[in-house]
């Protein structure tokens, strides 16, 4: 089972713990003095969103582990393209952690919108 990029034991099915997930997304990452941008956008490209995340939330922290560790292209925008698997793992993780700081957040990355993740 893989959960924001990270493998978990066949055994755990679809119970994984989100305490596991995040004790493993919050390895090695440094989210201090980092800013996430996300932008949605339809497949032609159209900008219709674009929101800041909450540092000190576990979407901060989750977005950069996804984005310094993933093999996704950097686009000349240097963002990179979250696939929907990923930002809806993010999302279910951060309703539960991190309430209504990121409320408005999730319900946009429920969407079938794409996003890019911009760090900084």
């Amino acid at each position: 089972m893989f959960v924001c990029g990270y493998h978990f034991p066949a055994s755990e099915g679809n119970d994984v713990s989100f305490d596991k997930v995040i004790e493993k997304v919050n390895e090695g990452v440094e989210a201090t003095g980092k800013t996430v941008t996300l932008t949605g956008e339809t497949a032609k490209g159209e900008v219709i969103l674009n929101f800041e995340v909450p540092a000190g939330t576990f979407a901060h922290v989750a977005f950069i582990d996804y984005f310094d560790k993933t093999d996704v292209k950097l686009a000349a925008n240097n963002s990179k393209m979250i696939y929907y698997t990923n930002k809806y793992q993010i999302s279910e993780i951060s309703k539960s952690v991190d309430g209504d700081v990121t409320k408005d957040l999730c319900k946009n990355l429920d969407d079938m919108n794409l996003y890019r993740v911009t760090v900084a």
